[in-house]
């Protein structure tokens, strides 16, 4: 699961501050909770009782929703919740029908220094509304009821996130419709990326544990590459029969490179969310990043393969671009079958890596800019940059469409207007000429990217190919080999785990469907 895109509430004032802008004082995240996911269980409490670092700990996987509550307590977060009764301070009481002659909805908010009353407006429309999704989803009237009003009330209040489990009103998202309202994984994703951008990063597991970012950082990409480890412990095993540290400077070397990663793809989440003044181009810098940050972490892989399999290229003419007879990655076959067949010419890999290396490389020849179309930041790419993914596109592969990668079509036949950004980036409006006929090819005209949606694509998967480099590379070449470096277990990390905390690190950075496959592999 990506991290979702944040919007600012649209009834706060144009003059308050984002809640991700940090040129003023940070504010707290205001999170309005669905009244199911008030209760449960608790993340280090009961049957998930156990400290985030010490061993021990339970080997139950806590769920989204017993993460959330635990990390509800942390001060950068003011939380308002859906209750029957005004006990507790943000609780949110629902009226049952309208004021009278009006079609005003009252409801109460339960403050530190008493109850607050207050209402929205166009309550007839709410019933409306209520009764169409008892139609659509085949609900019952007080469910669509509720969720009806959760999110007309979330709305008065100003809440950043709109937190409910309420599938079927998770389903009544769309572009511009219902933007506040999140499932518990996605509004774990989106409080962790504030803490991160805030420099207030916690794990919780009973407390909740401060943790420095770049420790943290590396620890969330440890946990994202579970089959690192195989390499981990082939490197200390190489160290220990030879004193050779190569191997171990590589893995290191790949591993921070993913770290960081996490670091890029954190700013440009964040800076997306405010877009203001000099932000655009800081955005496009920490993108360059991270675009440079992936490729070296595939480049990395490549030379530690090539050390693990003896094969003895120079550092320069190893890589996963080199695809054909008598290059680089054609020399693995005889050594590493599954490895070659996973990374031959044609397949998704290649695919992913093609694209990243395209877009890694564009950064090369000329600077990415930003274009502003339908309220929105659209990415800029060179010519021939978009005449390979134009190419891509047409190849029509499962997954690989321009809904999934972010990609959109500005027809061509428009006056474009832009302005250079101080250094990196560019801003520019495209106006179509009324009554233009509409072109043939769908893909014909300027392909411009959605960032986010790009991210959401790429980011994971290639935390996925990455993985699976280092699973299928067979290890029986490294000196001091033995049959456990196969799989091996988590033991002697660096830094103590609970039996959780790698699943509680996937939730908080929105990787929580990063390695579902060696789960019981994570610590």
């Amino acid at each position: 699961m990506p991290i979702p895109a944040y919007v600012k509430p649209s009834l706060r004032p144009w003059q308050d501050p984002n809640r991700f802008d940090r040129t003023e004082p940070r504010r707290p995240l205001r999170v309005f909770l669905d009244q199911p996911l008030t209760s449960g269980p608790t993340d280090g409490e009961g049957e998930y009782r156990g400290h985030p670092f010490t061993g021990g700990g339970s080997t139950g996987l806590p769920p989204p929703d017993a993460v959330l509550r635990s990390l509800l307590g942390h001060p950068a977060f003011e939380v308002l919740f859906v209750a029957d009764r005004p006990d507790l301070t943000g609780a949110v009481i629902f009226g049952d029908k309208a004021l009278p002659d009006s079609d005003d909805f009252p409801f109460e908010v339960k403050e530190a220094n008493g109850v607050r009353y207050t209402w929205f407006a166009w309550y007839g429309e709410a019933v409306a509304e209520t009764a169409r999704m008892v139609a659509r989803h085949r609900i019952a009237e007080e469910d669509a009821r509720v969720g009806v009003l959760l999110h007309r009330a979330g709305v008065v209040l100003e809440a950043d996130l709109i937190v409910t489990s309420r599938e079927w009103l998770l389903a009544e998202r769309s572009p511009g419709r219902l933007v506040s309202v999140f499932s518990p994984e996605e509004a774990l994703a989106l409080m962790g990326l504030y803490l991160r951008w805030h420099e207030l990063p916690v794990i919780v597991g009973g407390a909740a544990v401060c943790w420095h970012p770049v420790s943290m950082r590396r620890s969330a990409a440890f946990t994202a590459l579970p089959a690192f480890e195989r390499w981990n412990q082939a490197a200390r095993a190489w160290h220990g029969a030879t004193g050779d540290l190569t191997l171990e400077n590589l893995n290191q070397t790949c591993l921070t490179r993913v770290a960081r990663a996490f670091k890029f793809r954190d700013g440009v989440y964040a800076l997306s969310a405010t877009m203001a003044e000099g932000e655009p181009e800081e955005m496009l810098c920490e993108l360059d990043s991270l675009l440079f940050s992936l490729v070296g972490a595939f480049d990395t892989a490549a030379r530690a393969v090539d050390l693990i399999l003896c094969l003895g290229t120079k550092p320069s003419a190893c890589g996963w671009q080199y695809t054909g007879p008598r290059k680089w990655q054609s020399r693995i076959e005889g050594s590493a079958k599954k490895l070659y067949d996973y990374t031959r010419a044609g397949t998704e890999m290649q695919r992913l890596f093609e694209m990243l290396r395209w877009m890694r490389n564009s950064v090369h020849h000329d600077a990415l800019g930003l274009a502003h179309d339908d309220g929105s930041y659209l990415l800029t790419v060179p010519r021939d940059t978009q005449e390979k993914l134009r190419e891509l596109l047409r190849e029509n592969y499962a997954g690989w469409d321009t809904e999934s990668l972010g990609v959109r079509v500005r027809l061509p036949g428009g006056v474009t207007a832009a302005k250079w950004l101080p250094g990196t980036g560019r801003y520019s409006v495209t106006v179509r000429r009324t009554g233009a006929p509409p072109p043939g090819d769908p893909l014909e005209g300027e392909l411009v990217i959605d960032v986010l949606a790009f991210i959401g694509k790429v980011f994971p998967a290639c935390l996925a190919a990455l993985n699976e480099i280092m699973l299928l590379v067979p290890l029986e070449q490294t000196p001091g080999y033995a049959p456990t470096l196969d799989d091996p277990p988590r033991m002697g990390l660096p830094w103590r785990y609970s039996d959780t905390t790698g699943h509680r690190l996937r939730m908080l950075y929105g990787i929580t469907e990063l390695s579902l496959a060696h789960q019981s592999g994570t610590p």
